[in-house]
């Protein structure tokens, strides 16, 4: 497996077996063989691969990398450590947008590394958006008026928790409180936590440490049925008018 993984990391990067060889300081053959499993590394120099893609030595040794996942450079919670992140393929050099709707909540605080579980959430696509990962999360409560609970929120993946900004929002994956929609302050580098803030007044602030936080999306648009139900409204109160000059009509006969 890891023979597959080397070249799948190496061709993520576009460059060839000899640039690869020459950062390893071994010749372009020696990866060839590798990645043909004609030849065994030694661990010194497994150590340098994985130094050089980022990735832990179990990952490169036990996980199938070219299942479609991606290697996020930076994990929100471990600053220095990178982690799997399971896509979705759209079979033409993109990614769907994975939705994790309400009643899959509990399941993806667990299943969120797993791409068996990813694999069995519904998947689509927005116009225009192709760069970057997105994830979708149905909203529950109503702790971010005017948002309405069963809004959905579609977020782009956060590499760093020096990418998020103050005032922002964001959909994070917390350990103890599950999936939230916040505002935020990011007092990360001198207190090492996230203020985490609710747009409906009635719900006091938190702080929420950032080793507590599996993954961070920052908004990027969200899916209401608002305005299906204010045109059911709408309909209602033009019914209710047309009712009443009916009646109106036949007191005057």
């Amino acid at each position: 497996m890891w023979q597959s993984n080397l070249r799948f990391l190496r061709q993520r990067q576009n460059i060839t077996q000899q640039e690869l060889g020459s950062k390893l300081g071994i010749k372009g053959s020696r990866i060839r063989d590798y990645e043909l499993g004609l030849a065994e590394p030694k661990l010194e120099l497994l150590v340098g691969i994985v130094r050089y893609f980022n990735i832990s030595l179990d990952e490169l040794l036990t996980i199938d990398l070219t299942h479609p996942v991606k290697i996020a450079n930076k994990n929100p919670a471990m600053e220095q450590q990178a982690r799997i992140l399971v896509i979705s393929d759209d079979g033409q050099g993109g990614e769907n947008i994975v939705h994790v709707p309400a009643k899959a909540r509990a399941g993806y605080l667990t299943g969120f590394e797993d791409p068996g579980f990813i694999d069995q959430l519904p998947t689509y696509r927005l116009p225009g958006v192709r760069n970057g990962t997105y994830r979708s999360f149905e909203i529950t409560g109503d702790s971010m008026l005017p948002l309405q609970p069963g809004t959905i929120v579609v977020g782009q993946y956060v590499e760093s928790w020096r990418d998020i900004k103050n005032n922002h929002t964001y959909i994070l994956v917390t350990k103890a409180d599950g999936i939230v929609y916040k505002r935020v302050i990011n007092r990360v580098k001198s207190k090492g936590q996230l203020v985490l803030l609710s747009d409906n007044p009635a719900y006091e602030p938190y702080v929420i440490p950032i080793e507590e936080i599996s993954e961070a999306w920052s908004y990027y648009c969200h899916l209401s049925n608002a305005g299906a139900q204010q045109k059911s409204n709408l309909e209602q109160l033009l019914n209710a008018v047309e009712d009443l000059r009916s009646e109106v009509a036949e007191l005057k006969k």
